[in-house]
């Protein structure tokens, strides 16, 4: 796994191993946050973890993620991709083709895991938020939206409306807008 030690202090991962080590770190580092989210929503060690401190974890991950971008960006191949990718904005040819033509490489596949997991982490800590604030139980929401992303977040906006509460507003006040 490791390309090399060039002594007993400094330790040399190759590009690739920078990759398989960011991709396999922000897929199991986030499920640490969701848990006490899930199970927990309203402990003290859940709001010390995911409050204020929760853009630092999520920070930390992207920065992981950045590094996994870079990585890949410079490999053989990298604009290859770039040209698929162009493919999916393209409202003449197929969206699906162009994504599948993607995930036929690999180092796409590991920029692309990791930033769904952590844009839904993200999500889920807003949500996680929301309902901390609005006081609406958002166990069911933010593990949909751990699992499969978006119907986690609809999950949320039902629930709200169906306590009375309104659609989320994540932040925002009429005193945004003077």
């Amino acid at each position: 796994m490791i390309s090399s030690i060039k002594d007993k202090h400094t330790l040399s991962l190759s590009p690739q191993e920078v990759i398989e080590f960011g991709v396999s770190f922000d897929s199991f580092a986030p499920q640490f946050l969701w848990l006490p989210m899930i199970v927990a929503p309203n402990a003290g060690i859940t709001k010390k973890i995911m409050g204020a401190n929760g853009i630092a974890f999520i920070i930390a991950l992207s920065l992981v993620h950045l590094t996994i971008v870079v990585n890949a960006a410079a490999q053989e191949g990298a604009l290859d991709q770039v040209l698929i990718f162009k493919e999916v904005f393209d409202p003449s040819m197929s969206q699906l083709a162009g994504m599948q033509k993607l995930f036929q490489f690999p180092n796409f596949v590991a920029e692309e895991w990791p930033h769904v997991l952590i844009w839904d982490l993200f999500v889920g800590r807003m949500i996680w938020l929301d309902g901390i604030e609005r006081e609406i139980d958002t166990r069911v929401a933010l593990s949909f939206c751990n699992f499969i992303g978006p119907p986690g977040f609809l999950i949320h906006v039902l629930m709200s409306l169906l306590n009375g509460k309104g659609l989320p507003t994540f932040g925002y006040s009429e005193k945004a807008e003077d």
